[in-house]
């Protein structure tokens, strides 16, 4: 891959990067869109279910922490393979033989790998595009929202033409990761800036200069761990609304608003075609995304949820795909700031945000299963609406990213 022309390679490592969203925005969905089928056939109750979230969150959590500062000192593209055969493994050997405590394991995995590949891609784009990586984080984390968007009621369609289980579901996703493998070989990815910086320690030639230089125009500034850590909690409370809202929001549609299927699983497709219209929208914008408009939109999302929990919005299409618009730009937004709080570690920095967001994604679907199955009459309804708390506290850490980024 040493010929590669460097002005074809962002372009490369761009499609590889929404490929693999793709392919990522299914895996997230795939849970809330089985679960009612989940829940009956394992006879599970909706902290089991809950559990089942929070362990995809965890394994999701495990891999991105690791796989930033390996990704920082290794060559990305065997960590990238290696993560999606995980995936592969994980999802094609789930069958109608799964009990209840193998899919917790597979579910970790499943995390685990799709978590890894996700920092690896991350990581590259920060290191490709400096300070325009928010922007283009976001038309690259839209492919996973159109994905989990369309996932479900794709899925849906096919079950109305013939025989689907959940679990054939996941081994669909899973052969699309084999795909992303073979892609792979073709993608040209940077080396490990920590490795270039070793051997320009070693080697004191005008040529190795010459590659710092060129490098260093993503990699300038001092190091903001304060802003960091705001993204950190931005993206913990993120993910967690976002993991808990896609689990439990179809099961909520059927049990008690006694809806159907089919319109249960355009629930989910109406949060993240939500979010991939938000998504757009920000990214399309004349004016760079920013953690002020971030933390605005986030509010009003967390008005619109608490308002659906309550019972005031009657139409959940209508209340997800509007709380989805709202919080469109978090995620990619806040870890392009995670690179630029600390720009000579993009990786570990990235890993760190999503990681945490991982954490948030474990903890705040398991409290919610728990709410909803200790709460009032067993009903999910307070435990959404208990998710407005969550976004609140995003709210604020958004605010102080901005207050910090403004300052530097």
């Amino acid at each position: 891959m040493s010929s590669e022309s460097p002005a074809r390679a962002p372009h490369r490592i761009t499609t590889l990067a929404v490929v693999s969203f793709l392919a990522f925005g299914a895996l997230l969905v795939l849970f809330g869109a089985n679960s009612t089928e989940i829940i009956a056939r394992l006879e599970l109750d909706y902290a089991d279910l809950g559990l089942l979230g929070s362990l995809l969150s965890l394994g999701l959590g495990v891999g991105i922490v690791a796989a930033g500062p390996i990704s920082d000192r290794l060559p990305r593209r065997p960590l990238y393979v290696a993560a999606c055969l995980v995936v592969v493994g994980a999802t094609t050997t789930l069958g109608e033989w799964t009990d209840y405590s193998v899919l917790l394991a597979h579910t970790a995995a499943i995390g685990f790998g799709a978590g890894f590949y996700e920092t690896v891609l991350n990581a590259l784009i920060v290191e490709e595009f400096g300070e325009r990586a928010p922007k283009r984080l976001i038309f690259i984390h839209s492919a996973a929202t159109l994905a989990a968007s369309a996932t479900p009621i794709t899925f849906e369609l096919v079950r109305e033409l013939s025989p689907l289980a959940w679990y054939d579901t996941f081994r669909v996703v899973g052969l699309l990761h084999a795909g992303l493998i073979l892609t792979a070989g073709f993608v040209p990815m940077r080396p490990s800036p920590r490795s270039k910086a070793t051997q320009a320690a070693k080697i004191r030639s005008t040529a190795s200069d010459a590659l710092a230089r060129s490098d260093s125009s993503s990699l300038r500034g001092p190091d903001d761990r304060l802003a960091l850590a705001a993204v950190c909690t931005a993206t913990f409370a993120y993910v967690g609304v976002e993991s808990a809202l896609t689990l439990f929001v179809a099961d909520h549609a059927v049990s008690d608003l006694g809806l159907d299927a089919a319109r249960a699983a355009r629930t989910i497709s109406a949060f993240w075609g939500g979010l991939l219209v938000g998504r757009l929208a920000i990214g399309l914008a004349p004016r760079p995304a920013g953690a002020g408009t971030t933390a605005l939109l986030a509010a009003l999302g967390a008005l619109l949820l608490a308002l659906f929990g309550f019972g005031f919005i009657g139409t959940p299409e209508l209340a997800m795909s509007g709380v989805g618009f709202c919080l469109g730009g978090v995620f990619p937004i806040m870890i392009g700031f995670a690179g630029i709080a600390l720009p000579r570690s993009a990786g570990t920095a990235v890993g760190l945000a999503g990681g945490l967001g991982s954490l948030g994604g474990f903890v705040v679907p398991w409290l919610t299963g728990r709410i909803a199955t200790d709460g009032a009459g067993g009903s999910l309804s307070l435990a959404l609406a208990s998710l407005a708390g969550w976004l609140s506290v995003l709210v604020l850490a958004a605010l102080f990213v901005r207050r910090r980024h403004g300052a530097s």
